[in-house]
């Protein structure tokens, strides 16, 4: 940044009046930003990968975490009044369909046109926290603006107690059929965390709530003192993410430094990870 501010300082100097009046101007911002904006340090991502065919992922997730997607759905081919759905390109409907949990939308699919059995390939899939005795919803609209009324409209039973079978059936009085996916949240393999590097110091940037980091008590913000019993102060960044990695199948052993400026050990080995579809993990 020192060399920035000495080739604004040059061009000031070597400038007519209008270009030094701009040049000064810029200098001003500049070093303003150098004395009040944060540095901004790179966040690295411990791996997340997924579990091989098989693998039993331990411990099992929450009953209130489920991945839930919208698998199909049927359309009867007339309005229940025998009209066409669509007036304006084309005769079929825009389908999309919402789930909504205690009368908020969680999921609304994407818009997919001109079709009578829709199934969305381009939705987000993904895990959801489901409260247990949630009121939930499951519409089918028609995205035809004309049409302000729901294909199917039709409450649920509790989504945890029909996980087991993997799908939810709903059939509608308008002749409407949505297969709903509804299954025990999946699942990744890691540790569950990112952190910052920052000059000589190590913080954690990021933990999933569903994690073996977050099940150890690693929190956002903590300080890294020492990791595998070695002092973070004046460590290569190169060692920092070499002790991450490396350590996580046999337990990496993190000494954190919280809010409080309170100490505490934290082991963290790789473990089942449930990702909620909000947490954005790939």
């Amino acid at each position: 940044m020192e060399m920035s501010l000495n080739s604004f300082r040059r061009f000031a100097r070597t400038s007519g009046s209008s270009s030094r009046g701009l040049a000064l101007a810029a200098l001003i911002a500049l070093s303003a930003c150098v004395t009040a904006c944060g540095a901004v340090f790179p966040e690295l991502t411990t791996p997340i990968r997924q579990p091989p065919p098989g693998f039993v992922l331990e411990p099992p997730p929450p009953s209130d975490l489920l991945y839930i997607e919208f698998a199909k759905a049927t359309i009867p081919s007339k309005t229940r009044d025998g009209r066409t759905w669509d007036s304006v390109g084309g005769s079929l409907p825009d389908p999309l369909a919402k789930l909504l949990v205690d009368d908020t939308e969680v999921i609304v699919t994407p818009v997919e046109a001109n079709t009578l059995t829709p199934t969305w390939p381009n939705q987000k899939r993904g895990n959801y926290r489901i409260r247990e005795g949630a009121r939930l919803r499951v519409e089918l609209w028609d995205s035809n603006p004309l049409n302000n009324h729901p294909i199917c409209s039709q409450e649920l039973r509790e989504l945890s107690g029909l996980s087991d079978s993997g799908s939810v059936d709903v059939t509608c009085d308008s002749g409407a059929y949505i297969k709903l996916v509804a299954q025990p949240a999946h699942g990744r393999l890691g540790l569950g965390f990112s952190y910052e590097i920052r000059t000589d110091e190590v913080f954690i940037a990021r933990v999933l709530a569903e994690s073996p980091a977050s099940r150890a008590g690693v929190k956002r913000g903590d300080q890294v003192v020492a990791i595998m019993g070695e002092p973070v102060k004046g460590m290569a960044e190169g060692r920092v993410r070499s002790l991450i990695n490396s350590n996580g199948a046999t337990g990496l052993a993190l000494r954190l430094r919280g809010a409080d400026k309170q100490e505490q050990d934290a082991l963290v080995k790789d473990g089942a990870i449930y990702p909620l579809l909000s947490e954005d993990v790939p």
